[in-house]
């Protein structure tokens, strides 16, 4: 290691008679030394810029989350789910469903996606880190169901952070038939109250997009079964090994089921950046 380095310093910084060695030299070490810098810096950027958009995610999205690989709804009373369910290493579990709807306030109406939790959603994500406004997070009490809007959506309908008046909540029939003289009996109808806040993930995906609410309010306005639902989400105790309690569930579950990490839930988001640190790369 000595010799090439000896080699190296007395070819650079030894005395020579034609001083253009010297110079060619230093200039070729300054433009590898930049463009290593350059490609060091833009790097760190992506790097970055992965790092806030995965920390958004994670105050949002479960740890694992178990969806169906083919369909869309599944029992929550599958024995392997319950096996799943007993495993130490899983600390909270949770049953949501998602049904897209058409929201309607006053004269405005958007097209949304409702996702129906259970009441422990807030010990499953850091929900409370991204909520805006002088309420709580609350879903449903001994009266009403409550909705908790993304920014943008509250945005779109104009509601407001805090609204006195009801969210009108209209999602389609199971098998039923629209009659053209009378549409609205091809649609369940049902109302949400405001909690007080909104949430914002800064990821339009969520923010446009999603309201939060009672599961039970999601089963009945979508006709579903009491035990229905679209995914199972999972946060595991800190001890645990994300990626090999990933691998067990898988087996435990079979070709059925497939079981997702955060990068996984989003995978299309990473995708795009990987391809594109990629690109800075080349």
């Amino acid at each position: 290691m000595k010799l090439p380095l000896y080699m190296a310093f007395r070819y650079l910084f030894g005395k020579k008679r034609h001083n253009v060695v010297n110079i060619i030299a230093g200039v070729s070490v300054g433009g590898v030394a930049l463009a290593t810098l350059a490609l060091v810096c833009t790097l760190s950027v992506f790097n970055g810029f992965q790092e806030i958009v995965a920390q958004f995610f994670t105050a949002f999205d479960p740890q694992l989350k178990i969806v169906l690989r083919e369909g869309h709804t599944f029992s929550a009373d599958d024995e392997r789910l319950n096996a799943v369910k007993a495993l130490p290493d899983v600390e909270v579990w949770t049953e949501t469903l998602e049904q897209n709807v058409m929201l309607r306030f006053k004269s405005r109406q958007v097209v949304a996606m409702l996702k129906g939790v259970e009441d422990n959603f807030s010990s499953l994500t850091a929900i409370d880190q991204l909520l805006h406004g002088t309420g709580e997070f609350v879903l449903q009490d001994e009266v009403v169901c409550y909705g908790v809007m993304g920014a943008e959506l509250m945005s779109q309908l104009g509601t407001g952070v805090q609204h006195f008046e009801a969210l009108q909540v209209y999602a389609p029939r199971r098998h039923a038939r629209i009659n053209l003289a009378n549409p609205s009996t091809a649609f369940n109808h049902d109302y949400l109250h405001s909690p007080g806040v909104v949430f914002a993930v800064n990821q339009q995906k969520y923010d446009a997009h999603y309201v939060l609410t009672a599961i039970d309010f999601a089963r009945r306005v979508s006709d579903s079964d009491a035990r229905d639902v679209t995914a199972i989400e999972l946060k595991l105790r800190p001890q645990a090994n994300e990626a090999a309690v990933q691998r067990t569930i898988s087996r435990m579950l079979g070709a059925d089921y497939r079981v997702l990490n955060r990068y996984e839930q989003q995978a299309d988001v990473f995708r795009i950046m990987e391809v594109e640190k990629l690109i800075s790369y080349l």
